[in-house]
This record gives C-alpha cells, structure tokens and sequence, in this order.
C-alpha cells in the first residue's frame, strides 16, 4: 500500500534550484516546513461545470454530503468551462481561506497556475476526475479514461469487428478527452493495421458539445458514401448528435452502434430503445465521495492511503482511483435497480414500459 503524506508530496526547493540552473522549468512550490491542519473547517470544490446531469445528481451531492458528515463546509464553485473563469475563482476561494481544494480543471494546462497558486499559499490542492498536467499537487482523483475508452472500442469491436470507424472525443484540454481517445486507439488500432479497420473520422468536441459532434457525425457520413460501420463517441450529449446526424443521413436509427458517456437519461432511452449501443459509466457517485475523503485527509494532514499512482509530468503521485464500466442492452436493467438515486425506472422506460425492470 502506498501512503504518502501531505508534507511529503511538495518538491523540496534544493532540488528545484538544481533544476532551474540547467534551464527546467519547475513550478512553484510550498515546500517549507511540516504540513499545518487547517482550521477553516472550509473546503472548496472547483467543478469545471454544472450543466452535465451527473455533476449536479452525483458528484456535487455526494462529495457535499461525506465533507458535511465529517464538520466540514463546502465552497461549490463551477466555471461553466470556461478556464480562465476557474483561474478567477481560484483566486477568489484562496484569497477567503480553505483547508483544501478539490479541482476538476476545465483546461489541464490552463490548472496548472491554479495548483501553483495554491502551493503558494499553502493550501494542499488534488486534481478530480480530469488530472492537471506540469504542476505538483497532493493527489488524483478519477476513474481511468483509458480504460473507459477500451471497454467500450472492445464492446463495438466484438459487434463490427470489420469496417469504417468513426472516432469523437471530448474537449480536446482535457486529460478525461484525451486519455479516453487513447483507449479506443489502443483496441482498435491493431486491427487497422492488419487492414480490417479504418479511421474515417478522429476528432475532439471543444466543450464536449453535441453540435460539433454532430458536424463531424455529418462529415464522416458524407465522405463516406453513408458508410460508417460504428461510432465511438465520448459523451452522450455528443452521441445524441451523432444519432441526429445518422438519422438525418436516412439510416435507420440502431443500424449503426453508438456509444457515450455518463448515462443521463436520452442516452439510456435511447439504450433502451435500440437506437444507442451503450454508455460508459465513470461512477460520479463514489468519485464525489472520493473527492470528498481526499479533502478531509488534505485539510488534517493525514495520508492518502491508495495503492495507485499516476504521472502528472512532475511526479508519481498517489492516484485514487474509482471504477468505470460499460452499460449496454443487456445490462441496463440491472443498473438502473442498483441507482435508484440516479433516474428512474419510470423516466427510462418511458417508450418502453413493457420492458421495464421489477427491481427488488
């Protein structure tokens, strides 16, 4: 197991100056002394945004509900993707005092100033869900994007294993984007080698938008004659576009395996009804309580007790990390039963209530 200590995980400045006189660059960095519990009983959670469904239903609850068990305030900011918005709001929540802050950063470069910022004032800082790149912090709290995006190239694979595929990835400034288009490539790309596949389309919706989405979807039918054997889509306001795109082209809707991301209730509809192949689940709920437990050790100056790490372009550093799968078809009635705090079986077999789940 790896503990590792919230005084320990700064980079001592002996080290940086030897850095800085051969020319690299090292962000700045509290290094002095042993770490200080705070005493503002104050922790700030820095959402890149609100307008996602699972933000509001998931992570904000649940990562409120485990600080305010343990005594402790929550500072809710969300920048509403707007990066130098979230630098603005960082600023303002170090300049009124926390015990720690909990970052889901919009863009993972623009952060980094943020995580600086913080070391600065001696505030321990952990990424959430997206992982801020070039600066040190605490700790990584997330689901493997990568991962994520394996389970889902490896359930389309198994269903069109021949064939043009169609990749759409999230906002390409962040690692959840970027790590997620890398786990399609890593299943799929051995089979474009051997000629069995190819990439007519690899793209990232800026904002993870369904619109962009959706032109894309277009383009690649267009250039394509219609022949677009699957999408891999990152996100399911992007994945309703695509379906608006390949309904739009006179595909019968379902011909074509989509996939997605998050389970907000079009896209479970849509599971339900055929038109979408599934979606992946990135677990929001134990990722807020994560975050949450993360904070409370960040502001006490205990250990984060994981057995994983990851590298954030400074450092290994303590990753904690929560489950992600795929939910299709087959499997949808069985997780709608087992969230019952998410959407109800009502509101997801709305067009389908013949099929709906007696869950216990």
């Amino acid at each position: 197991m790896n503990t590792v200590r919230i005084a320990n995980v700064r980079l001592a400045f002996a080290g940086a100056t030897a850095l800085l006189a051969i020319g690299v660059a090292v962000p700045a960095q509290a290094a002095d002394g042993p770490c200080k519990p705070g005493s503002t009983k104050r922790i700030a959670f820095m959402m890149k945004q609100q307008t996602a469904f699972r933000y509001l239903h998931a992570d904000m609850p649940f990562f409120k509900k485990t600080a305010e068990a343990a005594g402790y305030e929550v500072l809710v900011q969300s920048a509403e993707n707007d990066a130098q918005a979230q630098v603005s709001q960082a600023e303002n929540i170090i300049t009124q005092g926390v015990d720690a802050i909990v970052i889901n950063p919009v863009d993972f470069n623009v952060a980094a100033q943020i995580a600086e910022m913080a070391a600065t004032a001696h505030i321990p800082l952990a990424s959430y869900n997206d992982l801020i790149t070039g600066a040190d912090q605490v700790a990584y709290i997330g689901r493997d994007a990568k991962e994520g995006g394996m389970i889902a190239a490896k359930a389309l694979l198994a269903k069109v294993p021949k064939g043009n595929y169609a990749l759409i990835g999230g906002d390409p400034g962040q690692t959840g984007a970027t790590d997620m288009q890398a786990g399609y490539h890593e299943i799929i790309d051995p089979s474009v080698t051997k000629g069995e596949i190819k990439i007519v389309m690899d793209q990232f919706a800026k904002g993870w938008k369904a619109e962009p989405a959706q032109a894309f979807a277009e383009n690649a039918l267009t250039q394509t004659d219609n022949k677009v054997d699957a999408f891999l889509v990152s996100y399911d306001g992007e994945s309703l576009g695509v379906m608006q795109a390949i309904e739009g082209a006179g595909i019968k809707a379902g011909s074509i395996p989509v996939t997605g991301q998050d389970m907000e209730l079009a896209a479970m509809q849509a599971i339900v009804d055929g038109k979408m192949d599934g979606s992946v689940w990135p677990a929001p709920d134990e990722m807020g309580t994560a975050g949450a437990k993360v904070a409370i050790a960040m502001a006490q100056c205990q250990p984060i007790d994981t057995k994983d790490t990851v590298h954030n372009g400074v450092r290994d550093m303590p990753w904690v990390k929560t489950p992600i799968y795929y939910v299709d078809q087959a499997s949808i009635a069985d997780f709608v039963c087992k969230h019952d705090y998410w959407l109800s079986a009502d509101e997801v077999y709305k067009n389908a209530p013949d099929k709906k789940p007696t869950c216990k």
